[in-house]
């Protein structure tokens, strides 16, 4: 019986998308130059290059840029030498010919930007075919899937991959970058603004990446006093994103106009409202019209949703800040053992969530009833209801406590004539900072707070 003979067909492999003469002109352009390196060094990454050779001359390159060493040919080629790196890119003959066969380097952002396409398009086809594995082999977990391909299209589309490790130099580079920035614009806050003068000296603004609790009793204000910041924020040009579990829409936008117009909150309940209140809400309202404030009102939502949500509006709108109302109303999506676990794994998604969207986040949180034990009512980090790791994981920890809302009529607050009702603004943690108290204005028929004539700050 004759051997039965099975012919394997060889299945046809696509040729990566490349452009290895824009690789080429780019380099050659860098070296011949000094104006095309700054237009493309911090444009391109070494493994954007598909050629090996070329991933190491563009690294040598970068090394002598970071040492404000001039990149022409004969420092390109010393550099490689030293690192006996000469003759894996072909050495001397090489690089002139790069050199000389870069006719027009004036077009070398051109050509960078090709070799940034192609490298993108080569890490699409590799995420697609990690994607298409994790789909094969997930079973029934959908949602991770989702989030994880959603993630990785996202993170390659604005050039932000995750770095495994970064050079010390590398970092101390950015920051240096950083203090000239600041040195440059003395005078301006380095974070976005809260609008309230005495919060922001103390925090320098909110920090993009940080997690501020702002944490009080029910209707002490945390709700108003996070729309104020979102507010102010969105004045100073930032986009502001509010996750309304509680409250709806429309609710929110009642407040809004009422502390933005000066109109009391119970006239727009009812509608009855004076010529000059309407006028004031009509120029409130076209205030907002220059204002980058989304509202989303769904009632439940798991952390996977929300940073979609997060990731699209960054992506087509730009995303500074993400107010969150709040905590205890959220969930992961999926079952735990116990509601305080579940907080603890909330909270650190968050956290993780704003270092990765690289924007700052509010989340607004309920205080325990310890509070009302004691005789000053003051609240403290061990108060955070449900879980520690609230505090743990925040880099901030704000508590409101307005003077007048532990008034009863056999015991008034004791309110100060000369300046109202006021609210302490507890910077209770501060990671980065000192720690103290603030004094504002509580303007109650507003549902606003305000600055004081004088900022008052008491370290802790």
């Amino acid at each position: 019986m004759a051997e039965e003979v099975v012919v394997q067909s060889s299945e046809y492999a696509p040729v990566p998308p490349v452009d290895i003469e824009a690789e080429k002109a780019v380099l050659g352009s860098m070296m011949k130059d000094p104006d095309a390196v700054s237009d493309v060094i911090d444009k391109l990454k070494a493994d954007d290059f598909y050629e090996k050779a070329h991933q190491e001359i563009f690294r040598v390159m970068v090394e002598l840029f970071r040492k404000s060493i001039g990149i022409d040919l004969m420092t390109t080629y010393s550099a490689l030498a030293e690192k006996k790196l000469s003759e894996l890119v072909g050495g001397m003959t090489y690089l002139s010919k790069l050199v000389n066969d870069a006719i027009v380097s004036s077009n070398a952002t051109y050509y960078a930007d090709t070799v940034i396409a192609k490298s993108r398009m080569r890490a699409l086809i590799q995420e697609a075919e990690s994607i298409r594995s994790k789909a094969y082999a997930g079973g029934d977990d959908t949602e991770g899937i989702l989030d994880y391909a959603e993630q990785r299209i996202f993170e390659i589309a604005h050039r932000s991959q995750k770095k495994s490790y970064m050079s010390i130099n590398d970092v101390l580079v950015e920051n240096i970058k950083h203090i000239q920035e600041l040195e440059k614009n003395q005078g301006q806050l380095p974070g976005i603004t809260t609008g309230f003068r005495a919060v922001d000296k103390v925090l320098g603004g909110l920090h993009k990446t940080d997690l501020i609790i702002l944490a009080a009793r029910p209707g002490m204000g945390k709700t108003s006093f996070a729309l104020n910041i979102a507010q102010h924020a969105a004045e100073d040009g930032n986009s502001v994103l509010i996750f309304s579990m509680e409250m709806a829409a429309e609710q929110l936008g009642g407040r809004l106009l009422s502390m933005a117009a000066n109109v009391e909150m119970e006239h727009l309940k009812m509608g009855n409202l004076t010529q000059d209140e309407w006028f004031a809400i009509s120029d409130a309202q076209d205030a907002f019209d220059d204002m980058k404030i989304t509202v989303d009102d769904t009632s439940e939502m798991s952390i996977l949703e929300m940073k979609n949500k997060c990731r699209r509006l960054k992506a087509e709108k730009g995303l500074d800040l993400v107010i969150i109302d709040y905590l205890q109303l959220m969930s992961l999506g999926y079952n735990v053992n116990n509601r305080v676990g579940e907080i603890s794994a909330i909270t650190r998604a968050i956290k993780i969530m704003a270092k990765e969207l690289d924007v700052a986040i509010i989340l607004l949180s309920q205080l325990s009833r310890k509070t009302e034990d004691r005789k000053d009512y003051r609240p403290m980090l061990s108060d955070l209801r449900d879980s520690g790791s609230i505090e743990q994981d925040a880099d901030v920890v704000i508590f409101l406590k307005r003077d007048d809302y532990y008034e009863k009529e056999d015991e008034p607050a004791e309110i100060n004539p000369n300046v109202g009702r006021t609210c302490e603004v507890i910077i209770a943690k501060h990671r980065s900072g000192t720690t103290g108290t603030c004094q504002l204005a509580w303007v109650g028929k507003y549902t606003k707070f305000g600055n004081l004539a004088s900022d008052t700050f008491e370290q802790l």
